[in-house]
């Protein structure tokens, strides 16, 4: 049995696994460790990437392969239900784990034993990729998260997750119909069975995204389709306060900013802002002000657009969302 055991879901990142495989392979701190890829049918050689790292470290890494489901969630919870370490890792397979990233983790669980903690790291965007105009996808907002005790649900984020793997089978693991927002609905499963989440900024990691622009439009209609599922799975309004969900459910000073704001999105996402802002070469310059309002713009118009979609086919003959899990505690949330 080990002490800690990393879970990273992977799809088509030959290009990253070398990086990744090398930094989990020389971790510092005497941590006892394992590290579980999960390959959700990759295409490219990730395959033999990962077979050769299994061979060349026996006893430290080991890998297994599904079929391709379209999201993390199946992938996850494989390696979790495979994992033999107290406690569980979840990174993203595009963060690079700092060299004590395990031995901060395991730290953090050795202070904290009861099983019901857990604790969100940080991941940065590398200074050679900050000028990148896609990096604004890719920046979370920890100024939110620093100075509080415990977390909300609606922070755990599994970029850089850690949790005790026993409390996770028995009351949370990952919804494996949710394409998107997985790790939300599983920290409300959680922190509905009192999970105490902290922040944990000593476990970093490098983010390297590879996210285009040409992407966005989609990435966007994407994320708000699976939007309205989430406001559908988890029935807590600070879901719909945190993401801008125009409801009356919503406090009626927050809702009352929430419509200003969206007129005033209504106003400015026009085609002569948008040439404008070519004009200023949103398209074609490092990232400011200008780029990330430009690309803020189409993300968020078509955002919105996904989530209407979907709320329209729910709401007439299509797809349901997956069933509600039941609201046993009342929860509050940050806009992310």
């Amino acid at each position: 049995m080990k002490q800690v055991s990393v879970v990273i879901p992977t799809f088509n990142r030959e290009k990253l696994l070398p990086h990744t495989l090398e930094a989990l392979a020389n971790q510092r701190g005497g941590v006892d460790y394992e590290v579980i890829f999960v390959n959700n049918g990759s295409s490219d050689n990730s395959h033999a990437l990962l077979e050769q790292a299994v061979g060349a470290h026996p006893g430290l890494f080991r890998a297994y392969y599904i079929a391709p489901t379209g999201g993390p969630s199946a992938p996850r919870n494989r390696g979790i239900r495979n994992a033999s370490g107290e406690v569980v890792i979840i990174l993203d397979d595009d963060v690079i784990p700092d060299p004590d990233l395990v031995l901060q983790h395991w730290n953090f669980h050795q202070a904290n034993p009861a099983p019901e903690y857990a604790a969100l790291g940080e991941v940065y965007v590398p200074d050679n990729l900050k000028t990148d105009p896609m990096s604004l996808f890719h920046t979370f907002p920890y100024h939110e998260v620093a100075n509080k005790l415990y977390l909300e649900y609606l922070y755990f984020w599994t970029c850089n997750i850690s949790f005790k793997r026993q409390f996770m089978l028995q009351y949370g693991m990952f919804q494996e119909d949710m394409l998107y927002y997985e790790d939300i609905v599983c920290g409300y499963k959680l922190a509905n069975n009192g999970m105490r989440l902290c922040f944990l900024p000593s476990a970093r990691g490098r983010h390297l995204h590879q996210l285009r622009s040409t992407s966005i439009p989609d990435k966007g209609f994407f994320t708000g389709q699976w939007l309205f599922t989430l406001t559908q799975a988890v029935p807590d309004v600070a879901v719909k306060e945190r993401f801008g969900i125009l409801s009356s459910e919503v406090r009626t000073s927050l809702l009352a900013w929430k419509l200003i704001k969206r007129i005033a999105f209504r106003i400015t996402d026009n085609p002569l802002t948008r040439l404008c802002l070519r004009a200023l070469g949103a398209e074609h310059r490092d990232r400011g002000a200008i780029t990330d309002f430009y690309y803020y713009l189409i993300f968020r118009r078509n955002m919105i657009a996904g989530y209407n979609s979907a709320k329209k086919k729910t709401n007439g003959n299509g797809p349901k969302s997956p069933a509600a899990i039941p609201l046993r505690e009342e929860f509050s949330g940050v806009e992310k």
